[in-house]
Parts: structure tokens; sequence; C-alpha cells
């Protein structure tokens, strides 16, 4: 098709089709032109409003239209707004990170321009900049100050006058950039940002030596303001020297190592700490540490030349060794890190025993949001924790054996959901959780904006919590399951095109909301979903006095949950679950029995609970889904009687069945089979079999019948007899089971043990 009569903004609508249809939203269309201002190409720039990924691409004017790709250019790149800098060739130009930046300026009729993203320095042409006056603007990260070293060296090389805004003075979030200092000084102007603090010129990459700025060079010296009259070579000795000092006193104190990821962490002689090299808490403690040794505050470029050389000793020289966030295993048992600053104790649990170590044989990191866990007491009482986290008693056991599965990183985790009603206290309930084993100085978090948010944030802490959740997109949902069970989120490193950056992680899920969002059928098979009761006024409590109950029992709490766990790791060999009545959460119910039997209690009161969550879960996932829905009353008016028809016919036959106002019906036959797919388990616990049979005669065929003998979503315990009645549907249970002597851990006879845990949980 002739596309040569369509403007550039309709074109890049029509090459971004396919992004749109998939829920991206168009952010801007950026033109960049030649020195006579003739366009040379666009970037399309579009972001999902979901998971806040963004699509970026090149589009080009060739032959009869447009079409995606850059033109190819002799040398180099052209820079934004290249017309512009020709047009004004005295003027003083800011470099920015990304078109957006440069546009936001240029409102203020400021010159400014970029190369177009973060790993572009060295493919632009810069030429047009020789000799200028240039402030640097980077963005408030990591990947903006290596853009403005990038940057600078290449213009030192072209004889400008380079500084650079100061970032930290602007109190800019982390990532911070142009757009959100203007957005937070809507009334700013180009005065304004004239009297921004700035600083000398940042040092160059080792990649730029070749292009630094020699003394015959316009502008050699003058971008510098702590360099006045000093003799450049001696002060680069200077900096060299401390440099090597600054390594030396890292190796001296510290074991430098690096794990899987090729990461490279730092182990602190004096408190067993562990530091990740690249991050604040060991830049500060490095320079903190040298001041104190030498009585010399180290420059910023001897400590960034310092950290290169490290990363390269713990990567190439050091022993390659696991790091754990809060919880980790080893030689089997547990360890629980307490996090206290200045030290490194860990809790070590065993079947049977826990007991506090020095010196964990595991390797901790800990984020600057992870707070200390208070030493914990044995002989605690379980039924303080409920008189602060509001969770009914027909679920308790649940939520006790979440928090004990939370302790264990060897086996997928189950999310639990808490929803509720306004006034439940469904968040100090969960704040409570998190508090009790993984406290932290966020405990309650926002909704994710991306799926690449959910991975850094278990990235740096044990226990991932989101409050106020009221939609889970598809992608979340996936993540999250990705995230319960193990895996990892993986991209492209900056300013590499080989590497990838990866986090691996596998961690423990809490959400809460009014309603459930776990919605997608695999989530929902390793989800706990609990509702807090509505707390009557006479019921409620101030909630500073609840966090003064917490804060004066947080230790024995602590020390019942691991008495309770210790004694459970002992019970578990003993506890087996025939394969027919296995649940996808395996690991969890069989150590909710252990749990339950640890408490005096009996495995099945676990499994009772278990299996009411199970249940419930399965008819949230049918009435949220308008196809099986549909399907299931289709089906009946049909008298259940078996049915083999192309997907196609049975779209069209149970639409007729479609419920009234839904937007999620599928617009095809394919989305259908995908649609029955995902319902196919759910559908197979009502006893309605929904198997794909293939594609025959052309058509892919469907096959709808009912299921004999089909699972129990609410499996008998292991001790019911197999003659005691223990048949069960979806709408009921029946558990039996004779009554069980067994010892109390806690010192206590059976009899007391279990009467004080029927009163209190």
């Amino acid at each position: 098709m002739n596309h040569a009569n369509e403007s550039p903004k309709q074109a890049a609508r029509r090459l971004a089709a396919s992004a749109i249809r998939n829920g991206f939203k168009p952010q801007a269309l950026h033109e960049y032109h030649g020195q006579d201002g003739t366009p040379l190409f666009w970037r399309i720039r579009l972001k999902h409003p979901d998971t806040g990924e963004k699509w970026i691409r090149p589009m080009k004017l060739s032959g009869q239209g447009y079409f995606l790709g850059e033109p190819e250019f002799q040398d180099s790149k052209p820079l934004y707004h290249l017309h512009e800098l020709a047009a004004r060739p005295a003027e003083d130009v800011f470099v920015v990170e990304g078109e957006t930046c440069a546009d936001a300026l240029a409102k203020l009729e400021l010159l400014a321009t970029t190369s177009g993203g973060a790993d572009s320095a060295e493919k632009a042409d810069w030429t047009i900049l020789a000799g200028r006056t240039v402030t640097l603007w980077p963005d408030n990260d990591e990947a903006g100050q290596h853009y403005a070293e990038a940057v600078a060296g290449i213009l030192l090389g072209l004889g400008c006058t380079v500084r650079m805004i100061d970032v930290a003075a602007l109190d800019l979030p982390p990532k911070g950039d142009v757009v959100d200092w203007l957005e937070a000084h809507p009334d700013a102007t180009a005065e304004d940002i004239a009297g921004l603090p700035r600083i000398g010129t940042p040092g160059p990459l080792e990649g730029h030596q070749g292009t630094k700025a020699t003394p015959d060079m316009p502008g050699h010296g003058q971008g510098r303001e702590d360099a006045a009259g000093a003799d450049p070579e001696g002060e680069e000795d200077s900096k060299q020297s401390q440099a090597s000092a600054l390594v030396a006193f890292v190796e001296k104190h510290t074991d430098l190592f690096h794990d899987q990821n090729k990461d490279v962490y730092a182990k602190d002689h004096a408190t067993q700490e562990t530091r990740r090299l690249d991050g604040r808490q060991f830049r500060d403690w490095l320079v903190a540490g040298f001041y104190r040794a030498t009585g010399k505050s180290p420059r910023d470029q001897s400590v960034r030349e310092a950290l290169s050389t490290l990363s390269g000793l713990g990567r190439f020289k050091g022993e390659c060794l696991d790091v754990h966030v809060r919880v980790a295993a080893h030689g089997g048992a547990y360890f629980l890190d307490l996090g206290e600053p200045g030290r490194s104790r860990a809790v070590k649990i065993e079947p049977g025993h826990w007991e506090l170590v020095d010196d964990p044989p595991t390797r901790f990191i800990r984020s600057e949001s992870m707070r200390p866990l208070p030493e914990p007491i044995a002989g605690g009482d379980i039924s303080v924790l409920w008189r602060i986290a509001n969770i009914p008693e027909e679920a308790r056991l649940l939520v006790l054996t979440w928090l004990g599965e939370c302790l264990r990183p060897d086996t997928p985790f189950p999310i639990l959901e808490l929803i509720g009603e306004q006034g439940s206290a469904k968040s100090t309930a969960q704040a409570t959780l998190r508090r009790l084993i993984d406290p932290n100085a966020c405990d309650l978090r926002a909704a994710p904006k991306a799926v690449e948010d959910v991975f850094i944030t278990a990235g740096v802490n044990w226990l991932v919590s989101y409050e106020n959740i009221s939609h889970l997109p598809a992608p979340m949902q996936d993540a999250l399951c990705v995230l319960a069970t193990g895996g990892g989120f993986a991209k492209r490193k900056l300013y590499s095109d080989a590497d990838e950056s990866v986090i691996v992680v596998k961690r423990p899920v809490v959400l809460n909301g009014i309603g459930a969002s776990v919605t997608a059928q695999d989530l929902i098979d390793r989800a706990i979903t609990v509702e807090t009761p509505v707390i009557e006024s006479a019921s409620k409590m101030d909630v500073t006095v609840l966090w003064r109950l917490f804060a004066a029992e947080h230790g024995r709490l602590l020390g019942v949950l691991l008495d309770t766990m210790a004694h459970a790791l002992a019970r578990l060999p003993g506890i087996q679950l025939p394969p027919e009545q296995r649940p996808r959460l395996i690991e969890f119910a069989r150590l909710g029995m252990a749990m339950a039997e640890a408490l005096g209690r009996h495995g099945e009161d676990f499994m009772k609970q278990f299996n009411a969550s199970r249940q419930d879960a399965i008819a949230r996932t049918i009435d949220a889904n308008p196809v099986a829905t549909a399907l299931i009353e289709w089906f009946d008016a049909r008298g259940r009687r078996e049915t083999d028809m192309p997907v196609k016919e049975l779209f069209r036959a149970v639409e007729s069945h479609r419920p009234a106002n839904t937007d999620a019906w599928p617009r095809s036959a394919k989305g259908f089979g995908d649609a029955l797919r995902r319902i196919a388990p759910a559908l197979r616990y009502l006893g309605i079999e929904c198997r794909s049979l293939g594609r025959m005669g052309g058509n892919v065929r469907y096959k709808i019948k009912t299921r004999e003998n089909f699972p129990d979503p609410c499996p008998a315990s292991p001790e019911c007899p197999a003659d005691g009645g223990c048949e069960q549907d979806i709408r009921t249970f029946r558990t039996s089971r004779p009554e069980v002597s067994s010892g109390s851990p806690f010192g206590v006879g059976t009899h007391e043990a279990t009467a004080m845990v029927e009163e209190e949980v």
C-alpha cells in the first residue's frame, strides 16, 4: 500500500498500531533535523499505563512512505534540535538525557539538546558544540552520571567549557530529571534555571581518555572549579595515589566476593556485615572509614576509580558465593537475619529447636529500608498476635502457616491476599504480619506500576507487600506467580549491547484490597485468600495502642512463631498425603498440618481451613470469568449432554448465554479457545471436562462432557478412614479423625496446650 501522502503523525500511529492495540499510549513524536532544518528522522515514544513499559522506535521517510528504522548516516548521528544549535551559535547549551527533557527546556526558550539516550553519547556527532559553554543536566541516578561523564569527556576534547547541574541539591526523586523538577516548580523561569547550583566537570570515563582536553585547547581548565592554579599532572598523580590507597584500605578491612550474577560484595572483617559494592551503604562506609583512618576526605573521582578497580578484583579474584536477603537455607537449617546494625546475628532454625548464632555461615545483605528484628524470646503466647491482627478464627492456622512458610526459602510460596470492607483493619493486619518477620521502613507499598518494579522491590526486600490493590493486570499477576515460585527479570544492561542485567528471586507476597484482585487461574492456585471481618465500633482500638502492644510483645511473638516452626519441622517427615489428595500447594499443606500438630491441634484442623480457602478460590474463578459462567449455563441448558463441535460453532452457541454488561468477552473464536484453556482446571472441579481435540478436518474441535470422579477441590485429610464416608463436592466437605494424643512442644500437657489454642486461636 502506498502511504506517501501520510503525515508523520499518521505514519507513526500506523507503525505503532500493534503496540497501541496492546494498551500502549502515544506520548510524543520527536523530530530530528539537519542543520538547515530539513527533517531527517523521527522517534516514536509510547508508554503502557499499567506496566510502565516504554515503546520507542525510530521512523524514517524512504521511497514510497514512512518505515521503522533510522536512515544511514555517513559518520555519527545528528543531535536533537541540531537546526537550533546551528541557528544560535553564541548561546550556551544544555545537554540532557532524552528528547522529552530537551523539549521541556525549549519551552522556556533555553537551547537544549541530547543524543537520545543514556547509552548513545558515543554514537552522536557533537562537533556543532566545539568551543561553546555547555551545562549538563543528568538524571538523578547512576545511568545519568555515566551519561554525563561520557558527554563531558567528548566535549572537553572539543574545547568546551563544561559545567553540570548539581542534581543532588535539587531534592529530586530517584531517577528524577528535568521534567520532574519543572513539574515540582511549575512557575520556574529561564532565570531560575540559570541560578541552579552547578559543580565542575564530571570526571571522564576510562573510554574517553583519548578525548580529554589538552592545555592548548580552548576552555581547558575552565570546567573544574576546584582546580584553579593547580598543576594538572600533579593533581592526576594525586588522584591515582588516593584511588590506590582506597583500594588497599578495602582489601585490608574486607573480603571481596561475587555472586552468580557477577555482582560484587564486601564482607566487613569488623562487623561481619556484607555490603554490595555498587550500593550507597558501601560507598558511605568507604568514605567514612578512609577519613577516620587518614584524616583526609577522598575525592569523588578517586572513589569512583577505586570502586571500578575493586569491582574487577571481586569479580575475577574473589570467590563466587550466594547472598541472601533476611532468610537463607544452609546445611539442613534455616537462618533468619536479625538485621542489627553493626553486627551479624541470625536465628538458626532446625527440626526441634532454634538458637541465636553470631556470624552465620550464609552471607546476608541489608537494604537501607530494612529494619532490625528484636531478639526472639521463647515461650510466648500466639493469642497476642490475633489481638493486633484482625484475622478470623477460621483462618488463623492458615495465616500462621503462611508466616512459617515465609521462613523456608527452598519451597514455593503461597501468596496471602487479605480482603475486607473499609474498617476491617486489613492494612493493620498486613503491617503486623510484615513487621513480625521482615520489618521495613515502608511495610505497605502502593501498587506497582510496572513488572520491573515488582522485581526491583523483591531484589532488596524479603517480603513483598502491596496494599489497596483494586486491580492487577495480567502481566502483573504473571509476575507475582513467577515471584512466588522463583524466576527472574532480565533486560539489557546500560552502556552494553552484549550483557544483560538479571534479577533472579523467589519471595513471599502479601496483598490487600477491598475486593479480590487475584483472578488468574494459575495465581489463584497459589493464593490463600482471607477475608478480614468488620470491626464493630465498640471493639475498635486506637492504632497507637496496638503498635505499642506489638512493640512490647514483638520478641515473644517471634519466639512463639519460631517455637512452632521448629517443632513443625520435626514432625514434617511424618506428614504424607496420598497422590490423589495432593493439592497444588503440597509443601504448604504438609507444613500446615505439622504446625497444627505442633500447636496441640489436629492436622485436619488446618486442612479444613485450607480446603475452605480453596473452595472460595474456585468459586471466585468461576464468578469472575464470563466465559466460564456462560459455558456452565449453556451446558446445563443442554442437560449436560456430551458435545463435540468446532470451536467456532461452540463460540456462537455459548455467546447466546453471555452475561450482560461484560467487557471481557472474547472477540474471536481463537480468544474463546484461549479462555477455555484457562478455565478448564476450575471447570473440572465442577464436574465439567472441557478439552481441545486439536485440529480435525481443518477446524479446532472441543469436547464438553460431564466428568466422572472429578477431582475434589477440598480433599479429606489422609487420616480420614477409607470407609468413613468422606466423599465431598465443591459445596461441602467432611473430615473425621479419631482424637490423637500427642505431647505439646511447649512443655505443658496436651490438654492444656489444646485448650489454650482452642480458646485463643
